[in-house]
């Protein structure tokens, strides 16, 4: 029953959107069948084919390291408090787990780093990407595609000579 978890989560999440949507008769069915298809594909691609199984073994080393580096920071900065060496027994497992010290800093870090890749037009690149991906493969396209771009009011624009 447990190999089956993910596959009845996937069908619950699309059960679950056709029951509160508001216009039920209206819904293409081709769109979450192609949408559930890509993630089963995308799913046997990355258990089965060693170069992509590389390739994530390449990127979960990457944020194993960044995870490391941010620990020796936090370590550094507030000692015991942020994963260094405990100046007395622990009793539980996990009991000197402080999340202020030891989970935030990790997400300050990818909060950053998520910004420095927006900042240099790295992450935006992908996000269209698979957003063009996306809307060649389920015939979709958002709000944003269909409407043209905004325009500023006079107050923001340049004065005219």
């Amino acid at each position: 029953m447990s190999q089956f978890q993910g596959f009845i989560g996937l069908i619950g999440l699309v059960a679950i959107a056709w029951l509160i949507s508001e216009q039920r008769r209206e819904l293409r069915w081709r769109v979450p069948l192609i949408g559930l298809a890509l993630q089963f594909l995308i799913a046997a691609l990355m258990l089965k084919l060693p170069a992509s199984r590389a390739v994530f073994a390449v990127l979960n080393d990457g944020v194993v390291a960044l995870q490391a580096a941010t620990e020796a920071g936090t370590s550094f900065v507030f000692g015991y408090l942020g994963g260094g060496p405990l100046p007395y027994e622990e009793t539980e497992v996990g009991s000197s787990l402080v999340f202020a010290f030891r989970s935030l800093p990790l997400l300050i870090v990818m909060s950053a780093l998520t910004a420095l890749l927006s900042y240099w037009r790295v992450l935006p690149l992908i996000v269209n990407a698979l957003s063009a991906l996306l809307a060649k493969t389920l015939s979709v396209g958002g709000p944003w595609r269909s409407r043209p771009r905004p325009t500023f009011s006079s107050a923001w624009s340049r004065p005219r000579c």
